[in-house]
């Protein structure tokens, strides 16, 4: 199915009402069964003018097996950060929100541009400078629920909605990032834990598998550009009033988050 331009701009409507008003829609495929993955990223662009907002990286959804068997979607995809989604102070307003699921990762922030190759892996990203943070991503999908598919997350940005990032942390090789043990906690309980390597292998595998996704639209990742490379646990659902920390098993700087 192809979506006119018309349509597009729609459903990029609907979504991004959904988004300031916090009143969930029904998922797009409830009624276009078959939008495909193509047109759900014009609409996830689309909904990105209108919020006219500055570009400050991507997020990856779905690079660890814990979070494709919750959500029972099958592959990897991305959505796009905005200026207004990185929480600096780490307090993030919950009457903003719609129902706010964390997840605990590790997030990449280049130095350097990204040199222009025909193909990337992991070790030629080490020439764009990375360096390594945890992070807590907050999705929150302005569908009803949880449950959709594929494209319908795709044309919601991948549920992107806020991110939070811890101090960086020394990585002096390919092999140092594969096995970084993380913890999430809620309010002081332990919620689950997960690795490093949980993120295809490797976070900077995830990034690699976005920048050769990106160059299929004439895209490259640039000089500050932060990358969250995909929940290294299941994601939980936090309430109003919680805090959220992750905590690795290394002497890396933890990172917190607050719903107030």
């Amino acid at each position: 199915m192809t979506l006119t331009v018309q349509e597009i701009n729609h459903w990029a409507r609907v979504l991004l009402e959904a988004e300031r008003s916090c009143r969930p829609v029904n998922p797009i495929s409830t009624q276009l069964p078959s939008l495909s993955e193509a047109d759900a990223y014009q609409i996830a662009s689309a909904r990105l003018k209108l919020r006219n907002q500055i570009v400050t990286g991507y997020k990856l959804g779905y690079t660890s097996e814990a979070m494709r068997r919750q959500m029972n979607i099958g592959s990897p995809n991305f959505g796009v950060l905005t200026n207004d989604m990185f929480v600096s102070n780490s307090v993030l307003e919950f009457d903003e929100l719609i129902h706010p699921l964390v997840e605990p990762e590790i997030a990449v922030r280049f130095q350097g541009d990204l040199p222009p190759l025909p193909i990337y892996d992991a070790e030629l990203l080490w020439a764009a400078e990375p360096e390594f943070m945890l992070a807590i991503e907050v999705c929150d999908t302005r569908y009803v629920s949880y449950e959709f598919s594929a494209s319908d997350n795709i044309a919601d940005n991948s549920s992107a909605s806020r991110y939070v990032l811890g101090a960086p942390f020394p990585v002096t090789q390919l092999s140092d990032l594969a096995d970084i043990q993380v913890e999430l906690w809620i309010s002081g309980k332990l919620q689950e834990e997960g690795k490093s390597g949980n993120a295809m292998g490797n976070p900077l595998t995830a990034v690699a598998w976005l920048a050769n996704r990106l160059r299929m639209d004439n895209k490259a990742l640039k000089a500050g550009d932060v990358i969250l490379t995909g929940g290294l646990t299941k994601g939980h659902l936090v309430a109003q009033g919680q805090s959220v920390t992750v905590k690795s098993n290394r002497d890396i700087p933890q990172v917190m988050a607050r719903f107030v």
